[in-house]
């Protein structure tokens, strides 16, 4: 540390006895010059703001002064106001008429004014020679009032006018030598990632305090984690500025060098000294310059600075300008904009600092060539490598024709082997040639290239090396020859299997297009073991699912030491309730625990036949009793048939542990109590039963007698309007007897206590609205009206829809039965005790109050003459008692009559159906393709000849085929049966959706419950059509779907 400051300190006073004496010279060279000049040819006048050995100022000047040392006629003259050492408007103005008095013989060509505060002789220099033109180079692009730089202090930003406004009046141009503090501080943070702290070194001189003042706000603004100081001239000597540079963390603390001007006084006289910064830059603290002419003067490691040779060049143009009498106003600011990265090479590295930590579009001054850094190892290296390279060739040159002979034996002998191993592979191999037709379609493969296996198994007995594929596919020809298509089109493998029916073997094949174009390679694993053998698992697994789903048995171990019993006993009744797997320390549960789930009646009668076990009074246990149980929906208690004996006994023969299983047979005993009740009313429903059978036999014989009959006569008929009556008599017939097929399904539900429900959000006006437009055209037959008259404004309630559907189409249709003229009207309204009452009122022949009781006995039917089978008003009274409500009559005979009902009044709001956007493709009507899933032929058929005329039909006979067809053809809408065999319709959706989330997708199945509809919409479908098919349904349905993704050309 004593070396350091004693180095430091030498230092400096070789430097101050140069300055000294440099400035000695200076001020006699001064006072010699303050005499008016004998000036005779054309000059340009240079006035620097700064001392004359301040590298900003020269690097300006010097440059002006070469360029015009060619210029033979015009002459160079440099004043340095030393501004520094002005500190009031009457040593300015001594100062003013000292240096412009000396010029007074002859106006100058051009002035050439550097830094801001020149500014302040503006107004004199015009007074003296009018409109001279002025060039500024110039820190900032703005000036404040005059004494901002005489007392230098810093321009507040609302005090700050640009140098625009200055340019008409004083016939100025600017040159900026603009700083980036910006861009130097981030380049700090670039190069010292650990930064905590940022000092500024300056003087006192007003530039630096505008500098401070920006830097200050800038540190706020943007770097606020940052600590900042200024180190000036005017608070600390160059001694204690070198001693705290030397004491500060290199680490956490990046240091900007911006000038160090100080003052002395020698013999009375004020010196100015600006040559320290060379002193701090050879300091071992990295310093980094806000000015380039400072970097390249000393040994400080860099900064972002502007352009210098753009700038000397614009420079140098303006000064000649000028100088040919262009007026400085017309010359446009030159304002620099970008930093560009600039590092003391040398420097940089003796710092400790690495290229890399560089950005990328740095500068690197004095930095050497790769080759001057490494000369000598390279030339020694380049020798060594022929030297080298030349021994490798020639030993490389005898080990090659050695090997080569031993390479080629090799490979004849490898080429042998894989020959060998090609013609015994287990897998057969074909390359044919495609052969194509004149219209460019594939007709057939001409195979040129087979294995032994390919022969064994399609080839035997063929004499010929090249023959054609349809010699041994047949009919089995058409697959290969589509898929081999496909590959040499999409140029990729495909893979698939295939049946071949000449050697009754199932192969699995994968197809390549060939390197040869129009040429393909095929690949034959006789997959016939492994089909069979799948065919079986599937048929195993499926059996064995069968029986796992119908048993129902749980096994258990109950370790009478522990009191604990290991086992899935509670599953059946408690566990399996809640939906979560359960691991086996959940399992084990203490037996107490267990008992105590037992219903309180049960549990002695069980107790005693397990301690009767334990005891060896019995055997075996096997008993019957309730558990107590609970899930999401509460308590609930279910039967359990249990079953135990004695596993294992100690060397006393007492039991240690006990076997047994539990089987919940909740719906067992239900059934037994359902059979106990059943038998009560054995006799009372065998007589219900064979009426039914009876009445069934003959309403259901009537609209078959007239189905058949008139089908038979529309063969033989050729009048139009004779079989268009034909057909209107099968389709009412046909409808009439759906109905009867729907009455005796819900009649048989209701018997069975399994009547579904499913409340939803309803809006009863619009449903009641399209009620009525679908009876319309059935009243409009018999001239009647169907009109609604009482509602609400608003209705919306939790409800199922079907059913009240179905309650309101039940009473309509029968008042249009039994109405022959005038109408009928529908409304409903809300009763005092909150439920709705609805009401259907016809003007029909009327009801005997007698019989208005016997309306909703089941097969009563009051006209005999009339269709219908007794079961409508039965059902209704049935569904409207399961939704919490009544129904009525009430007529006359001869004056019609009011059928009414009321329901549960539970307010909902809508679901709001989001309307999901498709992207539309632009197809022609005779491209649109329907895929059909359907295995039963008769339904296909039927299909096919509805939608054939209209749509490209494609047919899948199961899930699976559908898949792959839809994967091939992409059709634009597929029907999907929902029951089929391999892969059922909602697995085959599913893997489709994963292909296509847009294309739609109808359900057709022969179930019509509402639990069904919700399954088929929540499992991607976009809609359904319920067996038996309607053409003009199904057509509709289809249409609606295309529509909204389709746009037909």
């Amino acid at each position: 540390m004593k070396l350091n400051i004693y180095y430091r300190t030498s230092t400096l006073r070789q430097w101050s006895l140069l300055l000294i004496a440099s400035v000695v010279f200076t001020l006699m060279a001064q006072a010699h010059d303050n005499q008016t000049l004998n000036i005779k040819k054309d000059y340009l006048l240079i006035i620097n703001t700064y001392t004359s050995d301040a590298p900003w100022s020269n690097a300006i000047i010097e440059p002006v002064q070469k360029l015009l040392s060619n210029e033979r006629g015009v002459a160079t003259f440099v004043e340095h106001l030393n501004m520094l050492i002005i500190n009031d408007t009457v040593q300015f103005d001594m100062l003013k008429h000292a240096v412009l008095d000396k010029y007074s013989a002859k106006a100058p060509k051009a002035i050439l004014l550097l830094g801001n505060p020149s500014l302040l002789l503006k107004d004199e220099l015009r007074n003296r020679w009018g409109d001279v033109p002025l060039v500024l180079c110039a820190e900032e692009d703005y000036f404040g009032s005059d004494m901002a730089y005489i007392k230098r202090y810093p321009i507040r930003l609302e005090e700050r006018v640009p140098l625009s406004t200055l340019a008409d009046k004083y016939n100025l141009t600017v040159l900026q030598t603009k700083m980036f503090p910006l861009d130097n501080v981030d380049l700090l943070q670039r190069m010292i990632p650990a930064m905590e702290e940022v000092l500024l070194i300056g003087d006192g001189r007003y530039m630096n305090q505008q500098l401070n003042y920006d830097m200050e706000r800038l540190m706020a603004q943007k770097y606020p984690h940052l600590k900042y100081r200024f180190l000036s001239a005017m608070d600390i000597s160059l001694e204690e500025l070198m001693s705290q540079l030397e004491t500060i963390d290199v680490d956490s603390t990046g240091v900007l060098f911006s000038s160090w001007t100080w003052l002395s006084d020698i013999a009375g006289s004020t010196i100015l000294n600006a040559n320290s910064y060379r002193v701090i830059a050879n300091l071992s603290v990295p310093v980094f310059a806000l000015k380039s002419a400072v970097m390249k003067n000393s040994s400080m490691i860099g900064g972002c600075f502007f352009d210098s040779k753009v700038f000397e060049t614009h420079l140098q143009q303006t000064i000649l300008s000028v100088l040919a009498n262009t007026p400085a106003r017309e010359i446009p600011f030159f304002i620099p904009t970008e930093a560009i990265p600039t590092f003391n090479y040398p420097s940089l590295l003796l710092k400790g600092f690495s290229i890399n930590q560089c950005p990328s579009n740095s500068v690197f001054l004095d930095r050497p060539t790769f080759y001057q850094r490494h000369k000598a190892p390279i030339i020694f290296g380049g020798v060594l490598i022929v030297a080298l390279l030349i021994f490798a060739f020639l030993f490389h040159r005898i080990r090659t024709l050695k090997t080569l002979n031993e390479a080629q034996q090799r490979q004849f002998e490898i080429s042998r082997e894989l020959a060998n191993l090609f013609d015994n592979m287990p897998v057969g191999y074909m390359k044919a040639k495609l052969l194509r037709s004149s219209s460019g379609e594939i007709i057939d493969m001409e195979i040129c290239q087979t294995n032994g296996r390919f022969i064994m198994n399609f080839a035997q007995g063929v004499e010929s090396d090249c023959y054609q594929a349809s010699e041994l596919f047949g009919a089995d020809l058409n697959v290969s020859l589509r898929l081999a298509e496909l590959a040499d089109t999409e140029k990729k493998a495909i893979t698939y299997t295939q049946y071949f029916s000449e050697s009754n073997s199932y192969q699995n094949i994968v197809v390549t297009p060939a390197m040869k174009d129009g040429y393909v390679d095929a690949y034959y694993v006789d997959a016939t073991e492994l089909h069979h053998a799948q065919q079986k698992i599937d048929d195993t697994n499926h059996k064995l699912a069968m029986a796992l789903d119908v048993a129902n048995i749980v096994p258990w171990n109950w370790n009478l030491r522990e009191h604990k019993i290991l086992c899935d006993v509670n599953r059946p009744v408690e566990l399996s309730e809640t939906g979560r797997n359960v691991d086996e320390d959940k399992l084990s549960v203490p037996d107490m625990q267990y008992f105590s789930k037992i219903y309180k009646e049960d549990k002695e009668r069980v107790l005693g036949a397990y301690n009767d076990l334990i005891e060896g009074r019995s055997d075996k246990v096997r008993e019957e009793y309730r558990v107590i149980s609970h899930d999401e929906t509460g308590y609930k208690i279910d039967w359990v048939e249990a079953q135990a004996v004695v596993e294992k006994r100690d060397e006393d023969g007492k039991p240690l542990t006990l076997v047994g299983s539990s089987l919940v047979i909740t719906q067992r005993k239900k059934m037994e109590q359902d059979l106990i009740n059943a038998r009560d009313k054995a006799e009372e429903s065998n007589r219900l039963k064979s009426a039914f059978l009876a009445n069934m036999s003959h309403e259901i014989r009537t609209p078959l007698n007239a189905i058949v009959g008139f089908a038979n006569l529309l063969s033989s008929t050729d009048e139009t309007e004779e079989r268009e009556e034909f057909v209107k008599i099968i389709e009412n017939n046909n409808e009439l007897l759906l109905q009867l097929i729907g009455d005796i399904l819900d009649l048989s539900k209701i018997e069975a206590g399994t009547l579904e429900f499913v409340d939803a959000p309803v809006d009863v006006n619009t449903l009641i609205e399209e009620t009525i437009l679908s009876l319309q055209s059935r009243a409009e037959s018999k001239n009647l009206a169907i009109t609604f008259e009482e509602r609400l404004l608003e209705c919306n309630i939790l409800a199922d829809r079907n059913r009240l559907n179905q309650l309101l189409i039940n009473l309509i249709t029968n008042s249009i039965k039994f109405t022959e003229e005038g109408g009928i009207t529908i409304g409903y309204s809300l009763q005092k005790d909150g439920l709705l009452r609805f009401r259907v009122t016809d003007t029909g022949c009327g009801i005997a109050p007698e019989k208005q009781a016997d309306v909703f006995t089941r097969f009563v039917k009051l006209n005999s003459f009339a269709q219908g089978t007794g079961l409508g008003l039965p059902i209704c009274k049935t569904i409207v008692n399961r939704m919490g409500g009544d129904i009525g009559v009430e007529s006359e005979p001869g004056k019609g009559a009011t059928f009414w009902f009321t329901i549960r009044n539970i307010p909902a709001e809508l679901n709001k159906k989001s309307v999901q956007e498709y992207t539309l493709q632009t197809l022609a009507k005779d491209q649109i393709s329907i895929l059909i899933a359907e295995d039963n032929i008769s339904n296909f058929k039927l299909f096919e000849t509805i939608l054939k005329k209209d749509y490209h039909i494609l047919h899948a006979w199961n899930g699976e085929e559908a898949v792959e067809l839809f994967k091939t053809h992409k059709p634009n809408i597929v029907l999907m049966d929902v029951n089929m065999p391999v892969m059922d319709g909602y697995e085959a959706t599913a893997e489709i959706r994963k292909i296509s989330a847009e294309v739609p997708i109808l359900a057709v199945t022969a179930y019509a419950y509402a639990s069904d509809e919700q399954r088929i919409l929540s499992h991607g479908f976009d809609g359904y059509a319920a067996k038996p098919i309607n053409p003009n349904v199904l057509r509709s349905k289809i249409i609606d779907l295309l529509s909204a993704r389709v746009m037909l050309l």
